[in-house]
């Protein structure tokens, strides 16, 4: 197998996940409520970030740059899903543009609409957020809207 199957494969999975996503959404806010859906997948997909926070832990609290030197030199596909660009990296924050995202990629090619796009975009966040609060950082995301080139501007801090 290619390197270009196994990417494909991966963008695939990650195709696959995002419209998993989606239909779990669907499916929560027609008996739910949108509100309800969104907290419920939200703490589902933080808790799995967190399960994978292990391998950022050696880097809490405040080694930030070297978090995000990992954080780049680990992204899914040799960088080639996310396309990270280095927004700003020193000891006191990392912001990283993802300037593609497969996720993002999937839901529009199915159909989402703008607004749509931008909430599931917002529920998927979660999974960072418990993987860098997870390992002991303070994190905020800035999700995609309409209009916003590329996709999540990724942003970690010192912890405690």
């Amino acid at each position: 197998m290619t390197k270009e199957d196994l990417e494909q494969e991966l963008r695939a999975a990650n195709a696959n996940r995002a419209i998993l996503y989606y239909l779990i959404f669907d499916e929560l806010r027609r008996a739910h409520g949108e509100a309800e859906a969104a907290r419920i997948m939200k703490a589902a997909i933080y808790r799995r970030g967190v399960e994978t926070a292990q391998p950022i832990k050696q880097f809490a609290p405040d080694r930030i740059k070297e978090l995000g030197d990992y954080h780049v030199a680990h992204s899914a596909g040799g960088g080639r899903l996310f396309n990270p660009e280095v927004k700003r990296l020193d000891d006191n924050g990392f912001e990283i543009l993802n300037t593609t995202c497969p996720l993002k990629e999937a839901w529009q090619a199915y159909g989402l609409s703008d607004a749509e796009v931008a909430k599931m975009c917002d529920i998927g966040s979660a999974i960072d957020y418990g993987k860098f609060e997870g390992a002991g950082f303070r994190f905020e995301c800035e999700t995609w809207t309409p209009g916003k080139r590329g996709c999540c501007t990724l942003k970690a801090y010192p912890g405690k």
